[in-house]
Order: C-alpha cells, then structure tokens, then sequence
C-alpha cells in the first residue's frame, strides 16, 4: 500500500472501498437486517452492489480483496467480509504518511444482500449541495465536525472517473495525494494547478455558518493534530455503521494489530 514512502492507488482504494461498504447506512431507514447497509461486507458479497455507478472505479481492488478473503478462508482463518474490508480501509489509511485511525473491533457479521441504494454522497451534480450532504451524514449519525474530518481522506484522492463533470482523469484532490495532510483543506479555498476540486467539498466548504460543515472545514486548516484526532474519531463511528450494539459489545479489538502494519 506504499510505493517510495507514500501511499498509493491500492491504498486509495481500500479507504474508499471500506467507506462504500460502511457508509450505506441510515437511521432514518428502518433498520430490517440483511439489507440494512453499513459495514456489513456486502459491497464484496453482493454483484448488485458493486456494480452501482457510486462504484465506478473500484472493481480492480474489489477482485483484489475477493481474492485475498479467499485465500484466508481456505487457510482455516475465521474472518468475515465485513472485517476484512474495515481492516484494510484502515490499514490505507495508515500506509498514508501522517495517518491515523481509531479503534478498530472485529466480529462484524457479513451478508450477500445489497444495501439500499442513493445513501453514498454525490460529488457533482444533484445531492452535491450542503444542506444534501449535511443531512445525508446526521442521518447517519454524524456531526458537522465529523463530516468535515471525514472529508480530510480527499487529501490522498485521486479522481479517475469523474471526467463527464469536466475533471480529466488522474486529478489529484491537493498536490500531496501520497501524504495524509491537511494541505487539502487550504487549497479547498484556494486551488492551485494540478489539483482538482469536488463541487461537494467546495459546498461544504463555503457554508461557514457557526452549525454548517465549512466552519468544521476552516477549523482543521493548519492544524493536522486536531483534524488527526477528529478523523480518527468520526473513522471509528464509520467502521461500525449498522453493527447492532448487541454484536458491539462482543468484539475483538485488534488495534495493535492494524495499526503494527505501519509503525
């Protein structure tokens, strides 16, 4: 997940692949499990799934991790999808200079059955405004602060896919995608060449009212120590989106473990 000392495209997609998997849930939908979304390994189970628009650009790493939980199953380990996943978006995270991740618990319980559809955020286009983004992630569970660290993982993205709302392919989101840093939320406001900017994270961005997401947004400019504590946090709560509390409080915590792949 490191090439020269820096994170790299497998890196990039396994944070992004954990994302996709866990982010597919809301309290604002009742909660029928299998098809109740969250990290529940459906993404990597599910043909449905991953086979959605929002997945556009991920099906190299998902033949990548199918093949790895293969391997481990065979081998005798008793590991889920669902863990798998959440294991290694945190190992990318990691493998990023500058990274940093919560608690990581394990016991998540897989299913086959696609989560509902229309809960990732939208970069462009409809659903890419503040208010849309805003509620999408409360109805998740999270606060302006969080979804403003969350967005922080831009500062190692890099868009291939995005090219018929005008942003060619390979554009980095700042100019140290190999670096997990807080340059992203300085050139969020002011672009420089070779960098690329989501209409959402602009809108968020701009919305500084004292309860709206961009206030969250400046506040990490400059400061990596306090975006670091806060993105660790809101991962964490991201990592175990539609895990029932009865099945929380009978989890491992293989933290030492993760975060020992990049000391």
């Amino acid at each position: 997940m490191r090439t020269s000392g820096l994170c790299n495209n497998i890196s990039r997609a396994a944070i992004r692949y954990a994302f996709h998997d866990s982010a597919t849930f809301s309290n604002a939908l009742p909660f029928y499990p299998p098809a109740a979304g969250g990290a529940d390994g459906s993404l990597m189970l599910s043909t449905a799934e991953i086979d959605r628009i929002d997945s556009e650009g991920l099906h190299d790493f998902h033949n990548f991790i199918r093949a790895k939980f293969s391997t481990y199953k065979a081998a005798g380990y008793q590991l889920s999808a669902a863990d798998l996943v959440q294991v290694a978006g945190s190992v990318g995270v990691l493998a990023c200079p500058g990274g940093r991740v919560g608690r990581m618990l394990v016991g998540r319980t897989d299913t086959s059955t696609a989560a509902p559809d229309g809960l990732l955020p939208q970069a462009f286009g409809p659903g890419s405004d503040h208010d849309t983004l805003f509620q999408l992630f409360a109805d998740k569970g999270f606060t302006a602060r969080d979804l403003a660290a969350l967005l922080g993982a831009h500062s190692t993205s890099i868009a291939n896919f995005q090219q018929r709302f005008g942003m060619p392919a390979n554009t980095a989101q700042d100019t140290t995608p190999g670096e997990w840093d807080v340059l992203y939320y300085n050139q969020t406001y002011f672009p420089v060449s070779g960098m690329g900017r989501f209409d959402s994270d602009i809108n968020l961005a701009r919305n500084e009212s004292r309860t709206a997401v961009g206030f969250q947004f400046r506040s990490f400019v400059g400061r990596p120590a306090q975006w670091g504590a806060s993105f660790a946090s809101a991962w964490q709560a991201l990592t175990l989106l539609g895990v029932p509390q009865s099945v929380r409080s009978n989890m491992q915590d293989c933290t030492t473990v993760v975060s020992g792949a990049f000391p």
